[in-house]
């Protein structure tokens, strides 16, 4: 069977919020200058042979000249040829004609960012054509200008009127025998389904597209199909069935002999390998992409994609080598000009800075300047104001990197306001970044501010477009979008004029930071929509503070959020590079059980993080500290902070929240107390036996309404059939699993498999066809760990809780297994149980920790400290 594969299911049904800002750009993993490749994301739709539209012979070699500008990405020649093409329709009354000839122009006014006019072009097609409809040859180009509008739709942010739009398109396609149009649209389709947030659905309409390729006729039809598919599973995210698509589409393409159809799905392969983060392989797709094709462009572009693995892994020679030979395709390419051949000079252009930066090797320095020079003019004949800000802002950044500030200024804002006209939210970031860089670098810190916040608004802009389908720009998160968010709060949190930071800029750090963490679980999830809406803390918990500790690179900051709104804030002067090894120390000899030394990092995180508000603390009754924690600090438990005489655990409840945004407040005395309890004792596919789980297992048996699933009982099908069938506020899940910075590596142990985060999502959420009206209030996975190595694995333990839907999740961030285990979740449900004096969550498991820190066996935070709450800690 030609498409055998399983599309994973990296979909899931959260509202959408953030879609977009991190799937098709961090998944994808491309970083800057790396272009994806010449085949577009979106399926366009087919520039018809003149014959179609019985055209004269004259409108024909327009039509063919035209077709053959725009596929070059010499759109604006093409618009001025299809223009004179609709001229002589009208004149001859051609009426078809016209109604084809204005879909062309709307495509070319979609490709040069003129929304409003493509949709006017589009709007006079279809009434054409609906005064046609009884002729045959108008079906196929009613089908054409329908995804022409869907396209244009979802540009604009309207996912609904764009899958309106394409399903209507797919029907007619249908009805008229056209199975490249079909297959096309029905590609689209799911892409409108995902900005819709409806994942499922997304990826059931992918995987039914894979199962059609088996009954095409035409074999060409399969590759260039295949290969569509596998570009749209690479930008969902789905990698391992990207891959395989495309090595399908290749191995077809090489036993037909068609070598320039092998040599562009090379190109996808080697941007699929990068994006696995495998250099190697994708370097050697780069090279086989530009050795066995005939298209200069196209072997530039793999070579420049090469250039920029080179220098991402320091490899200075050969990528001085491999530039000198870029260099001389491109002089060859000179005379001809496309939006293509802009974005691989540009590109260019931005590797020899990255190199001049690295090596003493200047040789291609002095060209550049003149290179971007002659791409901003290039961009400016074909009107392409998209290459035009592309290359006008590099323009800017070399300006930049050779310290000349105000010419990188005046740049940079030519290269924003080109950006802001055509409404790229892509570009417009990028470049806002760099003029806030700028200006900060000229004192400007007001103005600096004020250019960062328009970056991160850019971003958040991006939220709507999950498919983004001028991808010439790839970047990762970590690289090019998570500074923009940490560089805002640190010019925030800067005091100017020796005056304290304002209420203002607290809050607007505040935001940022609880922004960025939910960008950050987002690129976790590689295509997750986080259902986010901010809520004050007074309207949770009045005796409870939330405390943001931020690190950046030469100090860390603390905000606290206090129940009157107020925020406090404080600085402390100690750099990154000195601070992770602080919280290191910690988690490592609290794992170890070191009899003391864990004392000296525990009392210095308590000075730096807690010691500064104690008065205020105090002040307003605080019972309850909420950390968001950032960056290292996920790995640690902040119970364990020491003042020297206590813990922090004996002094307030403690619980972590990604966000106040997340949250979904509800006590837990208004929940009815119903358990679904699964676990595993025995050792079981390569884990160590959990002896005490049984006991666990019991004693939840005895403290609350439970049903239990035991060992060989605990299957992915019997837990999914006992969540169909009741519900369960509290699901608790005694087993071996992985906490992991890898969403792949991220799972729990059952008898017969493992369940990763989407399928633990799917599980939790497999009764909505039965109308649960009742959300998980608290999921407990208590034989968990962090993985081992992976300074960002508490991003898995996050992720678990928020991709699983419950109000609070209780976990471990390591494994104890013995006795104490069974002690705490013991007592845990003691204390969420008794009909008088009830807890909240935080507080019961706050009561639970103390009885093992007052017990002689279990003092030590080894055994009571992994237990950290996340979400609604009431």
């Amino acid at each position: 069977m030609l498409t055998n594969v399983r599309i994973k299911r990296t979909f899931q049904s959260i509202s959408p919020y953030l879609c977009g800002l991190l799937l098709p750009l961090s998944a994808i993993g491309l970083r800057p200058g790396f272009a994806i490749a010449s085949t577009p994301i979106l399926i366009e739709p087919t520039l018809a042979s003149a014959e179609i539209i019985k055209a004269t012979q004259s409108e024909g070699n327009l039509l063919v000249q035209g077709r053959l500008a725009y596929q070059a990405g010499r759109y604006t020649e093409a618009k001025t040829l299809w223009q004179e093409v609709y001229k002589e329709s009208q004149a001859q009354e051609n009426n078809l004609a016209q109604a084809q000839t204005l879909n062309y122009l709307a495509l070319t006014s979609h490709k040069l960012g003129e929304w409003q006019v493509a949709e006017k072009y589009l709007a006079q097609s279809l009434e054409i054509l609906q005064e046609h409809e009884s002729d045959p040859d108008s079906l196929k180009i009613k089908a054409q200008t329908l995804n022409t509008l869907g396209r244009i739709k979802l540009g604009m942010g309207q996912p609904e009127a764009a899958l309106a739009s394409w399903q209507q398109a797919t029907k007619i396609y249908q009805q008229a025998g056209d199975e490249v149009g079909a297959f096309g649209v029905e590609i689209n389709q799911a892409q409108a389904w995902q900005s819709l947030g409806l994942y499922r659905r997304a990826q059931k309409s992918l995987q039914q597209i894979a199962n059609k390729f088996d009954q095409l006729s035409d074999p060409t039809l399969k590759i260039t199909g295949l290969r569509s598919l596998g570009i749209a599973l690479q930008v969902t995210g789905d990698l391992q069935a990207a891959q395989e698509i495309l090595n399908q589409s290749l191995l077809l393409s090489q036993k037909l002999n068609l070598s320039e159809e092998s040599s562009t799905t090379l190109f996808s392969l080697g941007n699929t390998a990068l994006a696995l983060a495998n250099p190697t392989q994708a370097t050697t797709f780069y090279q086989q992409a530009a050795s066995t094709t005939s298209q200069p462009l196209l072997k530039t572009e793999a070579q420049l994609n090469q250039l920029g693995l080179l220098i991402s892994t320091e490899q200075w020679q050969p990528a001085s080598n491999l530039l000198s030979e870029i260099q001389t395709n491109l002089v060859a390419l000179s005379p001809t000009s496309s939006r293509r051949l802009i974005y691989a000079r540009v590109n260019l252009a931005k590797h020899i800075i990255e190199l001049a930066n690295h090596t003493t090797d200047n040789k291609y320095l002095a060209q550049t300047k003149e290179l971007l020079k002659t791409s901003i003019e290039q961009a400016r004949q074909l009107e392409d104001p998209q290459a035009e800000s592309y290359a006008v802002g590099m323009l800017g950044h070399l300006y930049e990197e050779q310290q000349q500030l105000s010419l990188g200024r005046k740049y940079t804002q030519q290269a924003v306001q080109v950006a802001q006209v055509i409404n790229n939210s892509d570009l417009t970031y990028q470049w806002q970044w760099q003029l806030g860089r700028l200006l900060k670098n000229q004192g400007n810190q007001p103005g600096a501010i004020a250019s960062y916040t328009e970056a991160v608004n850019a971003l958040e802009s991006l939220r709507g477009d999950l498919v983004v389908t001028n991808t010439d720009v790839q970047f990762s998160f970590r690289e090019s979008i998570e500074p923009v968010y940490r560089e805002l709060v640190s010019l925030l949190l800067s005091p100017e004029n020796n005056q304290p930071v304002s209420q203002d800029n607290l809050l607007q750090a505040r935001n940022t930071i609880e922004s960025l963490q939910l960008a950050e679980l987002n690129n976790f999830f590689r295509e997750a929509c986080l259902d986010a809406t901010p809520k004050a803390i007074e309207e949770i918990d009045r005796q409870a503070a939330v405390v943001y500790p931020i690190i950046l690179r030469d100090r860390l900051e603390v905000i606290i959020s206090l129940p009157d709104k107020s925020l406090r804030h404080y600085s402390q002067a100690i750099p990154q590079a000195e601070l992770d090894p602080v919280i290191d120390e910690l988690r490592q000899t609290l794992q170890i059980r070191s009899r003391r030394q864990f004392f000296a990092p525990a009392q210095k995180l308590y000075s730096l993080l807690i010691r500064p508000a104690l008065s205020e603390l105090a002040q307003y009754n605080i019972k309850t500290l909420v950390f968001v924690p950032d960056g290292a600090f996920r790995n640690i438990p902040f119970a364990t902070l020491h003042d020297g005489e206590q813990y922090l655990i004996e002094q307030y409840n403690v619980a972590l929240t990604p966000g106040l945004q997340l949250l979904a407040p509800q006590p837990l005395e208004e929940v009815e107390l119903k358990t679904l309890a699964a676990g595993i004792t025995q050792q079981r596919r390569g884990f160590a036996s959990l002896e005490y789980v049984n006991q666990e297992l019991i004693d939840i048996q005895n403290q609350t309404d439970s049903v239990v699933l035991r060992d060989d009982q605990f299957t992915k099908k019997s837990l999914e059939a006992k969540i169909q069938t009741a519900q369960y506020p509290i699901v608790h899940i005694a087993t071996h699993g992985q906490f992991s910075s890898n969403l792949e590596d991220t799972f729990l142990l059952t008898w017969d498999s493992e369940i990763n985060i989407g399928e633990l999502e799917e599980l939790l959420d497999s009764s909505d066809s039965n109308n649960r009206q009742q959300a998980i209030e608290l999921l407990i996975l208590s034989a968990c760990e962090t993985a081992r190595g992976d300074n960002r694995a508490a991003l898995g333990l996050a992720g678990m809780s928020v991709r699983a839907g419950a109000r609070t999740t209780l976990a471990t961030l390591w494994a104890v297994y013995d006795e104490s285990t069974a002690l705490t979740m013991n007592n845990f449900y003691q204390n969420i149980t008794q009909t008088q004096d009830k807890r909240n969550k935080a507080e019961a498991l706050r009561q639970a920790q103390i009885n093992l820190i007052n017990s002689p066996q279990f003092r030590h935070p080894y055994y009571w400290s992994p237990f950290v709450m996340l979400g609604n800690w009431l």
